[in-house]
């Protein structure tokens, strides 16, 4: 079970603040973050809409902040997906729309947690079995508690995050080639259409 997979201490797994602890109009452009849906919709970590509280409302709800390397797992709407929070994430707490769980790294790597929750079938299913909600899907912190997961020897995890680690950064030199690529092809174009390559 993934709460066996938890840090040992208070609050390693946790929702956040419900109903009338964080309202929408207390949002401000400035301040300490807070993560939702849309931070782990893709399963992975992304910058989306950004919304922040006041350091004062931080205080209030600082049992709720997230930390570098905890997972995210989405548990309202769009349940199971998830992701891994960067190293540099700011000063940040997370909504009620979202399970957070601080692990031990000792036994469970971030990033082979975060991509079973989204990609084992073991755990879709569990997923897709205990979906609750008479108008949208939705689990609860108890659920996610209690999903089971495959464990191979943390070695083995560690050696998965490394594998992620390498496609991405893959995928960005790519992705800047294919933008230099574009950009080279618009300028021949440009040129082309002016009667300059003639």
């Amino acid at each position: 079970p993934i709460k066996e997979l938890a840090e040992d201490k208070k609050n390693s797994m946790r929702t956040g603040p419900f109903g009338s602890n964080l309202l929408h109009s207390e949002f401000v452009e400035h301040g300490i973050a807070v993560l939702g849906i849309d931070n782990a919709v893709n399963n992975s970590f992304e910058w989306k809409e950004r919304r922040y509280i006041t350091k004062e409302k931080y205080e209030t709800l600082k049992n709720y902040t997230v930390f570098s390397r905890d997972v995210i797992i989405t548990i309202m709407g769009t349940t199971g997906r998830s992701a891994v929070i960067p190293s540099d994430i700011p000063l940040s707490i997370n909504t009620k729309h979202l399970a957070c769980i601080t692990l031990n790294q000792r036994k469970a790597n971030p990033y082979f947690i975060s991509y079973s929750i989204h990609s084992h079938p073991y755990l879709l299913q569990q997923i897709k079995t205990k979906n609750k909600g008479a108008i949208m899907d939705g689990l609860n912190l108890t659920i996610v508690k209690d999903l089971k997961t495959p464990l191979p020897p943390i070695e083995l995890q560690n050696q998965f995050e490394d594998v992620i680690n390498s496609s991405k950064k893959k995928r960005e030199v790519l992705s800047k080639s294919l933008i230099e690529l574009e950009y080279m092809y618009k300028s021949v174009m440009q040129y082309a259409l002016s009667g300059e390559l003639f």
